[in-house]
């Protein structure tokens, strides 16, 4: 394995911007069509036909600030982070009834539900558009130093104390509710056609654009080919852990030209991780194993490797990511980790990244053959000792496996100036 890195995508090779917008087009849907909450009354929902109104709609009730916080809270997958916010302002939405007590308890997947909430939202007076002081709900205290999913355990404590009535389960990932967020963030991100040749029905709403046609590289395709083009030349096998479905992790690869550079073999989607999770459950275990768990990093590293088997000593591979659950996840599995910067894009992102202690950080990906080569070299481990022992040892037990086939337990340096 020492010679396997294992890539993120979002926010490493491709640019996440496609499904920010696909995120904030499904809660304009479920804000303002007829079918679910209708906050201004309309009589029918016309989706977003041109890629500009797609940005302009997806961007009004979901601001990019907003997904960037998400994604500092180690909210990574980005069905997850269309639900953080679909949930917070259906939270901000109840509160602003008064007499909630019908709607208990909570089933907002419900199509009798939906219709009851609908209702009691016409009765209430005032401006109804999603605002966005929802999302400041994550700065009272209840949500300080919460990340990833323990941010929706504390969003169902949070709502049973606002509401004086238990609130348990509704605000969870494959929650029913979840799931119905699943399926609408799927049918605006590929739109009608694509979505009826992946799932072999028509989609609930017709006229879709497909957020899948705004998809980017996060650097110039022809620079990320020349970088994985020198890591393979240097001798490393290149992997993938996203949290992308399959397909949408394999087309855009192919479509930029770097699909090749890749082994399939050490290709780990959402897809792969989700039916680890089913063979799990059919035993009785209902472990998650989406990121920051280190399953996924384990299985793109080790196509053989299965949940709960032994873990590989630290510095076994190489993980490149952008997230504090990239990096947790990847330290949990045993590799080194790498961190680009061109995924945190605020002040914020960049702190947390940081705090998350990742063992390497650099701008972009366009640095990490130079620094394999760098880390790789004995001189650099000697020079290291002195001021990060730790992390040279780590470095000097992946030089034996990488160059001597050596599996060490552990390494002790013991570090001498020379006279």
């Amino acid at each position: 394995m020492s010679n396997v890195v294992v890539f993120d995508l979002d926010g490493v090779i491709t640019s996440e911007e496609a499904y920010w917008i696909t995120a904030g087009l499904v809660l304009h849907e479920l804000a303002y069509s007829p079918r679910y909450w209708n906050l201004l009354g309309s009589e029918s929902y016309v989706p977003p036909a041109t890629a500009e109104e797609c940005d302009e709609a997806g961007h009004e009730v979901l601001p990019r600030a907003v997904m960037l916080g998400f994604k500092a809270r180690a909210i990574n997958s980005n069905w997850d982070t269309c639900y953080a916010a679909v949930s917070l302002c259906l939270v901000d939405l109840l509160a602003r009834i008064p007499d909630r007590s019908s709607l208990f308890p909570l089933q907002p997947w419900d199509a009798d539900w939906i219709a009851a909430f609908r209702h009691a939202l016409s009765q209430v007076e005032g401006d109804k558009h999603i605002s966005l002081d929802s999302y400041r709900l994550l700065d009272e205290p209840l949500f300080q130093n919460y990340v990833g999913f323990e941010l929706f355990e504390r969003l169902n404590q949070y709502a049973s104390e606002l509401f004086g009535q238990q609130v348990e389960g509704v605000f969870a990932r494959y929650s029913p509710f979840w799931m119905l967020c699943q399926e609408l963030f799927q049918e605006s991100y590929l739109g009608d056609q694509l979505y009826e040749q992946e799932h072999h029905h028509a989609p609930s709403q017709q006229g879709r654009y497909g957020c899948i046609y705004l998809e980017q590289s996060i650097l110039p395709a022809e620079t990320l080919r020349s970088t994985l083009q020198t890591l393979r030349e240097q001798g490393y096998t290149l992997g993938v852990a996203t949290g992308r479905p399959g397909r949408e992790a394999i087309v855009p690869l192919q479509n930029y030209g770097l699909y090749e550079y890749f082994d399939a073999a050490h290709i780990m989607t959402h897809t792969e991780v989700a039916q680890a999770e089913e063979k799990l459950l059919a035993r009785g275990d209902s472990t998650s194993l989406v990121k920051p768990h280190p399953y996924q990093f384990l299985a793109a590293a080790n196509p053989d490797y299965q949940p709960h088997q032994a873990v590989p000593p630290r510095g076994s591979f190489i993980v490149i990511g952008d997230t504090t659950s990239d990096v947790r996840g990847g330290q949990a599995a045993g590799a080194l980790v790498v961190a680009v910067l061109t995924g945190a894009l605020t002040d914020e992102a960049r702190r947390l990244l940081e705090e998350s202690q990742p063992d390497f950080m650099i701008p972009d990906v366009t640095r990490v053959p130079e620094l394999l080569q760098r880390l790789d070299d004995l001189a650099t481990i000697q020079r290291m000792q002195f001021l990060e022992r730790e992390k040279a040892e780590i470095l000097l037990r992946r030089w034996f496996m990488r160059y001597m086939d050596l599996e060490v337990d552990e390494v002790k340096l013991t570090p001498r100036r020379s006279r």
